[in-house]
């Protein structure tokens, strides 16, 4: 079955995170994507720890569904003019490049809108494209560091980074969901447009409600390790053989049902236990009865018993067992893919998208540097074998 994109064209220019998890997106759903990198590789295929493929794990979970050439369009104006031809058959071109590097190869809406002038095209950025920071290069912790996310992270002292580069992927997505939105426009009016997306307001629309905390209501965040903030009880705690789960007892009804549950039903009724906030207020007296309730079970006790109650509780899995998550295999949010030459198969991330009528589908793994030369410049441009061999003489391909 064609997927809901099938017959769409895109140009993947990124690199990293946010762009590639776009591409990948669309690619999931049904969109033809294409990888365009230098002839030796982009930084993200061999950044930081190599899967058997010698590609990175960041780069073969993101690249998964996608075809790939290579063209030396960085510095090489006739592997421009190639790219160039290119857009006259692409849809839509996303891009992550710093606004000086992008301006510098000619890569701008305004240069490919006249090439294909319905063309739809996505800039990801570090910080926009107006203002004292918009020269800057950006990476996804920075835009933390900027929002004051990291200043309320951790347990309390130093400023702390989660390791999850939440920003970027979340930034995808809001990229994706405009390419979305441009296509439908596209459909209805035959015109093209520019989405822009930047990293650091990604940061800052999660931190506003933080934000007016302090802004509007004077009231000042803090860093309180695992525990919930303004609600109560939820902390991490640890059990009888030495396990940690997650328990989030927010909300009135579940916090009665607790109490119940442990013949605590004096605390339901004391007014400084009312509301989620006066709870966090007197952390001091709830959070050791959690404590010790859970301290007195095993960890599958303690999931048993929060089922039966029921209540939100998980345990904290070390990074080695996720894997092997009953629901996480049911789910088959992991799956694994061949390296382009079959001789490894590496486990990556399962669409994170799921429809009833139109599935998505890993249709390809992730492609090896220029895989697909051949289809994308003979069949889509008309380059015979002996003009490509001469590009890549020449360094262009």
């Amino acid at each position: 079955m064609p997927g809901l994109l099938d017959g769409i064209r895109v140009l993947d220019l990124g690199r990293f995170v946010a762009c590639p998890f776009c591409g990948m997106l669309l690619a999931d759903l049904g969109a033809e994507v294409i990888r365009v990198e230098r002839s030796v590789g982009a930084e993200d295929r061999h950044m930081g720890l190599l899967s058997p493929s010698k590609d990175s794990y960041l780069f073969v979970n993101q690249n998964r569904n996608k075809k790939a050439i290579s063209l030396n369009f960085e510095r090489n104006d006739k592997a421009k003019e190639i790219l160039a031809k290119l857009v006259k058959h692409t849809d839509i071109v996303i891009e992550n490049f710093s606004p000086e590097a992008a301006e510098s190869m000619g890569i701008t809406y305004d240069n490919f809108k006249k090439i294909k002038p319905d063309i739809i095209f996505a800039h990801i950025s570090g910080f926009g494209s107006t203002g004292p920071y918009s020269h800057r290069i950006g990476f996804d912790m920075i835009a933390k560091a900027i929002s004051g996310s990291m200043s309320i992270s951790g347990f309390p002292g130093d400023p702390s980074r989660d390791q999850i580069y939440y920003v970027d992927y979340s930034t995808a997505c809001f990229t994706t969901i405009g390419v979305l939105a441009a296509i439908y426009h596209r459909q209805r009016t035959g015109q093209g447009q520019m989405i822009n997306t930047d990293l650091l307001q990604t940061a800052i629309t999660y931190m506003a409600p933080y934000i007016g905390e302090w802004e509007t209501g004077k009231k000042l965040r803090q860093q309180a390790g695992n525990r919930g903030y303004w609600l109560g009880p939820c902390d991490l705690y640890q059990t009888k053989d030495g396990k940690w789960v997650m328990l989030a007892i927010i909300t009135n009804s579940i916090w009665r049902r607790f109490c119940r549950f442990i013949n605590r039903e004096d605390l339901i009724d004391d007014p400084r236990f009312h509301n989620d906030l006066t709870r966090w207020e007197h952390r001091d007296i709830i959070d050791p009865i959690v404590k010790q309730w859970v301290a007195s079970q095993t960890a599958e006790e303690i999931i048993a018993t929060t089922e039966k109650i029921p209540i939100p509780c998980g345990i904290c899995h070390d990074i080695t067992e996720v894997a092997n998550d009953p629901q996480v295999k049911e789910q088959e949010m992991l799956t694994e893919v061949p390296s382009p030459d079959g001789t490894n198969k590496i486990l990556v991330t399962n669409s994170p998208l799921q429809m009833s009528e139109t599935p998505l589908k890993i249709e390809r793994s992730f492609p090896s540097i220029g895989q697909y030369n051949k289809e994308i410049y003979s069949e889509l441009l008309g380059y015979s074998d002996e003009y490509l061999n001469k590009l890549k003489e020449e360094g262009v391909i």
